[in-house]
């Protein structure tokens, strides 16, 4: 056999890594503005709403940022978790898409947990292929 399918598959799983690691920093990052942006009305203002902010996006993020060490280092299987575990924040997605005042965050984080777990996918499927020289 040649080593060109070798490289090839080695060059698709680079390319969705990218693509996966991209969405993935966007959808931390967009969880983090939206809630931001979206203060809880009880509140108090000053430094304890910003407080309250920010313990409620921590709060979202995570079940996403258990998945950093695994992504760090490459692992197929560390994406096939996060594909899974994505669909909750698609749901979660959908749902802000159809409430008044959130169809903004709602579209980019649909548009982010589709690219996540087509991109966690394909990366699985060609990295095991690399993996095993393919």
């Amino acid at each position: 056999m040649t080593d060109a399918p070798v490289s090839q598959f080695a060059a698709k799983a680079k390319n969705a890594y990218r693509v996966l690691a991209t969405s993935y920093i966007g959808l931390l990052l967009t969880l983090l503005i939206s809630t931001l942006e979206n203060p809880p009305q009880d509140a108090e203002p000053g430094p304890m709403l910003w407080l309250t902010g920010l313990g409620i996006a921590v709060f979202k993020c995570l079940p996403l940022l258990l998945f950093i060490p695994g992504l760090i280092a490459r692992s197929h299987k560390t994406a096939s978790w996060l594909a899974y575990m994505i669909q909750l924040y698609f749901v979660l997605a959908v749902m802000l898409v159809f409430t008044p005042g959130s169809s903004g965050w709602g579209w980019l984080m649909t548009v982010l947990t589709l690219t996540i777990f087509l991109s966690a996918m394909m990366f699985t499927r060609w990295q095991k292929r690399a993996d095993a020289g393919m």
